[in-house]
């Protein structure tokens, strides 16, 4: 049987505990302690403080750099405006240059230029927690079977630069995305002729194999046609035949197919135009709605940039008290003694108490976006369902980030939050990665 490990040599070893020496002529009645590794994950987690004002003063200066159209006033305020987030983000009660509009710089900012400051603080806050739980937290420093830790890590992370980094490109026109949706009605012909062709040539069993060969020759050139948005005519693999892809049809499966094609035509017009279905023969009205709707949207994230009224840490401080409160937490009883060097800090709690605030910034989008469903446009409204779904998923599995309804949207769901939203959740994020450190620091794990 492995012999137990005095549980104060066990803190000693973990770097928990800070023993107070008497200097000379001076003596202590009793020994003072102090979880010196806690400080040193606090200090770790310290790198994100401040680092969101640095990044958004990064993207003004930016913009002050390379803005030759911009007015005196308009340089002055955004002059203004970086030297105060500088200032803010090494002392958080800094008074900002218009106290009557805290949030004044959202004016000079676009939607991609506050996700672009959004996507690279969390890139950046993961990474310090990812290095500091490596470090100081985790089981996985004492991968040792004798309980050694592993060799120092650098836990020193870089602050994303952006102001050397390229301007987001702007988001397409309202115009030019419809003008992208309604570009599938071009391939729209020859998808129905693909897929005719290959219905009869199924219904034909007793082809010989070289008119078989002919047949499926014809039908990947119609369907090399189709993926090349149609802007050039099917290529035909017999050159004394040019048209010979058209004879695959009777007259009677071409008029079939062009009502079907002007079926499915109407239906993507409906979709660009924000109808529900083409079938309803809906009058133009429809059109009127969606661009109502869409200026609705449009009105609302314009209002959030532009709120005139400082931020309320009340309510930010109640939702994370919140959090916390539907996650209580003690520290675990152990007997003295009882605990090996990597049994202790599962046994004692201390890291599981950091942990809670894990999935907080998934639980805050989870909150808002589901907000957000009465008011989003409809046919906007899969790709909302589908970002809610995502972040649901990372606040079960306690991560900070979701996973991407696709390659090219990596960050969609910040187009449904308005600059004030985003605010919002980084004030109720800091205050409760405030309160957990001030809470876990305090707490007395070696009853």
């Amino acid at each position: 049987m492995r012999k137990p490990i005095p549980i104060f040599s066990v803190f000693v070893a973990l770097g928990l505990i800070w023993t107070a020496v008497p200097a000379a002529g001076q003596s202590v009645s009793g020994g003072a302690t102090n979880l010196q590794g806690l400080n040193n994950y606090n200090a770790c987690l310290a790198q994100t403080t401040g680092a969101q004002e640095k990044l958004t003063a990064q993207v003004l200066q930016r913009k002050l750099n390379s803005s030759s159209n911009l007015s005196a006033q308009e340089r002055q305020r955004l002059q203004e405006d970086i030297e105060w987030l500088n200032a803010k983000a090494a002392n958080p009660r800094a008074p900002a240059p218009d106290p009557r509009n805290s949030q004044r710089y959202l004016l000079a900012m676009s939607d991609e230029e506050q996700q672009e400051v959004s996507g690279a603080y969390n890139g950046f806050a993961n990474t310090v927690r990812e290095k500091c739980e490596a470090q100081y937290g985790g089981m996985s420093q004492f991968s040792d079977p004798a309980g050694r830790r592993r060799a120092p890590i650098d836990t020193r992370v870089p602050l994303p630069d952006l102001l050397l980094a390229a301007p987001p490109p702007p988001q397409a026109s309202a115009a030019e995305q419809r003008q992208d949706c309604m570009s599938a009605i071009a391939g729209v012909r020859w998808q129905l002729m693909a897929e005719h062709m290959e219905s009869k040539l199924r219904s034909m069993p007793n082809l010989s194999a070289q008119e078989r060969k002919a047949w499926e020759e014809d039908i990947a050139v119609v369907r090399a046609a189709q993926q090349g948005d149609a802007k050039t005519m099917p290529q035909s693999p017999d050159p004394r035949n040019a048209a010979r892809y058209m004879t695959r049809l009777t007259p009677q499966d071409q008029m079939a197919m062009i009502q079907e094609q002007s079926a499915r035509s109407q239906q993507i017009m409906a979709n660009c135009n924000g109808r529900t279905s083409a079938a309803t023969g809906a009058p133009d009205s429809d059109t009127a709605r969606r661009s109502q709707e869409l200026a609705a949207m449009h009105e609302q994230r314009r209002t959030g940039r532009n709120v005139s009224q400082n931020l309320d840490p009340g309510a930010a401080k109640a939702e994370a008290q919140a959090w916390l409160d539907a996650r209580p937490f003690k520290p675990t009883a152990y007997a003295p003694g009882s605990a090996t060097q990597a049994e202790y800090l599962q046994k004692s709690g201390a890291l599981a108490c950091f942990d809670r605030q894990k999935g907080f910034r998934a639980h805050q989008n989870v909150q808002r976006l589901t907000a957000k469903r009465a008011t989003v446009a409809a046919q906007d409204r899969q790709e909302l369902d589908a970002w809610i779904s995502a972040w649901s998923a990372a606040e079960q599995a306690g991560k900070d980030e979701p996973a991407p309804i696709s390659p090219k949207n990596q960050q969609g769901w910040l187009k449904f939050l308005t600059g004030a939203d985003q605010q919002e959740m980084n004030l109720a994020n800091s205050t409760l990665q405030n309160m957990v450190r001030t809470e876990c620091s305090a707490m007395n794990y070696m009853k």
